[in-house]
């Protein structure tokens, strides 16, 4: 009789038995009922039952499919698996290849029908008991979480983790590194003007994902109403007082099977006590930025002018560069023309010549780099155009007189019977309706009232960036002023015959 003995324990500290008891008791058991018993050993010390990932485990298995052994035995089910599935697969296979499996504690023969209830029974509640356990850690991590503590784990680039005594308990919270502080301010500069993760990382000597991650991380904001708003629209719960220190982020990444998900519905942020060196409008333009990049394919870049795919016509329709004939130098003049009316639209834009607008682009940089009032005059001018404030408070002033009819014909439905009941559920559901869209509304006037106030608040570093530009561009190759021109212009608007508009980023 060829027996497998398989023991498992996940730490030296587990109160359960040690591999060696369980082997011994596997042998006596197998030893009283049978002569001719040969045994092979195969152990994991400090491997969890949560999964079948264990080398021994697998050994024994690769093993029984070339059916090497009459029964595998072992302490308990739970040595085996903790998962219901895991466990029944394994014990399936097993049944092909001929083979028993045999609890001794237990002591249940699963080749017989009430022997596999039995023990698909246990595995269940080691199951059960495993989730149980897990459930509980979570718990504690999401009070600690909550509290603002360090739960555990690697700390955020840029921070260390330290623990102080409060009361005779020992608590761990996250701390500055000094010197990262730069580093960590120039990877949001950095993508808050435009660049790319990869760019930004081949410039500091981090990898594009260490700067991605940086940049998502909530960690690094400070805590203020701006930001909440923002985080909750990412999908996140915050708690604590907004203070202007940082967030602990908590559950951002869950995994399942193995595989990290994302815009998890737990996913939450509470104020902890850790500077955090990230004013909200650069995190939230830098996180502007990210996403925006994700979701827009990039365009196959002119190599004759720098300002291709950012003009519009009158239209409304892109304008592309187009090859015209020679002039009287032999030189090729390029033009740019409506995309619309090439394929056919009555558009009566006319072409206009690409050194021509791209001489008026400059000018206005130029202008606006010697004097920034002229750059203040057109953000204000800008925002001027809607008060979102006055929305976002009409609209909470809507919720809540909805919220309050709802609450009132509520009550009434406790004191009406009969079809009556029908025509104040029908209301109730049409101002259901009607509440689900202004919390649509609200969602986005919130929104852009950030985009506004981060306009407002972003003019010097603005300004910076085209004074810097004006300097240096003659000295840039194409691809060069494509990228720095997109760092300060989000498209230039052409009226179809003479003139332009800017619109600055």
């Amino acid at each position: 009789m060829k027996i497998a003995i398989y023991a498992r324990k996940s730490k030296e500290t587990d109160t359960g038995e040690s591999i060696n008891n369980q082997i011994n008791m596997c042998k006596d058991y197998f030893n009283r009922q049978y002569n001719d018993c040969t045994f092979e050993i195969f152990e994991d010390e400090g491997f969890s039952g949560g999964n079948i990932n264990r080398p021994s485990f697998k050994r024994m298995m690769q093993l029984a499919r070339h059916k090497q052994f009459d029964i595998i035995t072992c302490y308990k089910i739970d040595r085996i698996s903790r998962n219901t599935l895991d466990f029944l697969t394994i014990f399936e296979e097993l049944k092909e290849y001929d083979i028993k499996l045999v609890s001794i504690t237990e002591g249940f023969d699963p080749s017989t029908p009430a022997g596999k209830m039995m023990m698909s029974m246990i595995s269940s509640m080691a199951e059960m008991e495993r989730m149980n356990i897990a459930q509980r850690v979570k718990d504690n991590m999401t009070g600690l979480a909550k509290l603002g503590r360090w739960s555990g784990g690697t700390p955020p680039t840029g921070y260390r983790s330290v623990t102080i005594e409060n009361n005779n308990k020992k608590e761990s919270y996250l701390e500055l590194i000094p010197e990262m502080e730069d580093t960590i301010k120039s990877i949001f500069l950095g993508v808050a003007e435009g660049l790319t993760t990869f760019a930004v990382g081949k410039k500091l000597g981090l990898s594009a994902k260490t700067v991605y991650n940086i940049v998502r991380n909530p960690v690094y904001v400070q805590s203020t109403e701006e930001s909440a708003t923002y985080l909750k629209h990412m999908g996140y719960t915050v708690y604590g007082e907004l203070n202007g220190n940082g967030f602990i982020p908590y559950n951002r990444r869950p995994r399942k099977n193995c595989k990290k998900l994302f815009n998890s519905q737990g996913m939450f942020v509470t104020v902890s006590k850790h500077k955090a060196i990230i004013e909200p409008n650069l995190w939230i333009k830098a996180n502007n930025n990210i996403s925006s990049r994700g979701q827009e394919a990039k365009p196959r870049i002119s190599t004759h002018s720098f300002l291709a795919h950012m003009v519009k016509c009158k239209c409304g329709s892109g304008m592309f560069v187009w090859q015209g004939k020679k002039d009287k130098q032999g030189n090729v003049v390029y033009y740019f023309m409506c995309s619309a009316k090439k394929q056919g639209s009555e558009c009566n834009s006319f072409n206009i010549r690409v050194n021509e607008i791209e001489e008026m682009v400059l000018n206005k940089l130029i202008q606006i780099s010697l004097d920034k009032n002229l750059l203040k005059e057109y953000i204000e001018n800008k925002n001027k155009k809607v008060d979102y404030t006055k929305i976002i408070n009409n609209i909470k002033s809507d919720i809540k007189k909805k919220n309050k009819e709802i609450n009132s014909l509520s009550e009434k439905l406790i004191l009406i019977e009969g079809p009556a009941i029908k025509i104040i559920t029908d209301k109730i559901n049409s101002l259901s309706n009607d509440l689900s869209k202004l919390n649509d509304e609200l969602f986005k006037a919130e929104r852009e009232k950030i985009f506004q106030e981060q306009d407002t608040i972003n003019i010097d570093t603005l300004h910076e960036s085209i004074v810097e530009l004006v300097h240096i561009f003659p000295t840039l190759s194409m691809e060069d002023k494509q990228f720095y021109i997109k760092k300060v212009i989000d498209h230039v608007d052409y009226n179809g015959i003479d003139s332009i508009k800017i619109k600055l980023n």
